[in-house]
């Protein structure tokens, strides 16, 4: 068995957690010591590098939000020198003003392109301390790996609906138009105010060429799946193709005209 793990998942728990540890404070000292947005966060939190004892200590210093990724665009959050990246990604910046991500060759030797953590341990050219994606999952129960995994992210924090006291995520409406025969990927959601009651309408764009008869059927099928599925009562337009706004080739998930008076 232990000629299938590699060297990292052949270490004890303790082991384990001294690395990182050890890779922990690196990363914090690193972020203070090159990156001006780190110290001035973490003086204004009270917290220094130093500070961080045990892992535990981390929820001590403060969160990296996108927003301060945009805010220190284009090369803000760098802590080597520009002549050490090797590699950039940007975002399109349809949202906002773009985020760009660094690469030192070490990075890239060690880090997989598209692997999302809270907080780097071997980052050279751009750590991160604490990063809120938003996106929401769990641990899954330990197995006799040392090592974690993680669930399937079920939806997003910024994007989460609280519709009469039940968590709603547009994922989960997501999956459902998708298995639904007679109508398109593309949806959205809107939410009203009717008397004292917050009520949301899913609008579903129909295939071309989808009868009058499998709209209603899917507007039916999609409306059982919401309450069967998320335990909420939404209404259902199938509406023609094409006809829902979209903003740089994208629909505006969540609409929300509830009356903020």
């Amino acid at each position: 068995m232990s000629d299938l793990l590699d060297a990292g998942e052949r270490l004890g728990r303790d082991e384990l957690a001294a690395l990182q540890l050890e890779r922990l404070r690196a990363t914090l000292h690193h972020a203070y010591d090159n990156v001006p947005f780190y110290r001035e966060s973490f003086d204004k939190a009270g917290v220094r590098p130093e500070d961080c004892r045990s892992l535990t200590d981390l929820a001590r210093f403060p969160f990296t939000a996108k927003t301060d990724l945009r805010e220190q665009y284009p090369f803000g959050m760098f802590a080597v020198d520009r002549s050490e990246i090797r590699r950039i990604h940007a975002s399109s910046g349809t949202t906002g003003r773009p985020t760009v991500v660094g690469y030192t060759e070490r990075d890239l030797d060690t880090w997989a392109d598209v692997e999302l953590v809270f907080t780097s341990l071997t980052k050279e050219a751009m750590p991160v301390v604490r990063y809120r994606t938003r996106d929401l999952t769990r641990l899954l129960p330990g197995t006799a790996r040392v090592f974690r995994r993680m669930e399937k992210v079920t939806g997003r924090s910024d994007d989460m609906v609280i519709l009469r006291g039940v968590n709603l995520f547009p994922t989960q409406i997501e999956e459902i138009v998708l298995r639904t025969p007679a109508v398109a990927p593309h949806f959205q959601l809107r939410l009203t105010r009717e008397g004292r009651l917050d009520a949301l309408t899913v609008r579903a764009e129909a295939r071309p060429g989808a009868t009058p008869e499998q709209r209603a059927e899917a507007a039916r099928v999609i409306a059982a799946a919401v309450k069967d599925g998320i335990g909420v009562s939404v209404a259902v337009e199938v509406v023609d193709p094409e006809t829902l706004e979209r903003s740089v080739g994208k629909i505006k998930r969540i609409v929300d005209l509830r009356d903020r008076a």
